[in-house]
């Protein structure tokens, strides 16, 4: 469905921009990122960003954010169109849920896994880049 020229679809509902949507998103997981990350531990005081793991919690649940909005907008896509892309989209963005999910800082911390130490830079440097693909991906996504 095409937007007119006043930004507005046929059906006169208004449409926001892909950058709009990609705001939303990232601020639902930064939001999401920074009340997980202030939740009280066992073995912290109730501090904010007081180490590199709570910066990655934040970094982890925007990008799980971005993945759930994918989801969702390949889901509708293949409702829609039923095209086996779509579909097969679909299926790899569950898989890579699944593992951000099982990868992220709040699942370890859920479980009293053990730390990651002097990885934990390394960690953040990798969620980082996938939220920024996820970004990319989402914002291409809804053009």
């Amino acid at each position: 469905m095409q937007p007119n020229e006043t930004n507005q679809p046929i059906e006169g509902k208004p449409v926001w921009s892909p950058k709009v949507w990609t705001l939303i998103v990232l601020t639902i997981g930064f939001v999401l990122g920074v009340l997980l990350a202030i939740m009280p531990r066992r073995t912290y005081r109730l501090e904010l960003f007081r180490n590199l793991t709570d910066v990655d919690v934040v970094v982890s649940t925007m990008g799980l954010a971005l993945l759930v909005a994918l989801l969702y907008v390949y889901a509708k896509t293949y409702s829609e169109t039923r095209a086996r892309f779509a579909l097969g989209l679909f299926i790899v963005l569950g898989a890579f849920l699944f593992q951000a999910v099982l990868t992220s800082p709040v699942f370890s911390a859920a479980f009293d896994h053990i730390p990651l130490g002097g990885l934990v830079p390394y960690v953040l440097a990798a969620d980082a880049f996938e939220t920024f693909a996820f970004g990319a991906f989402f914002y291409l996504s809804v053009q």
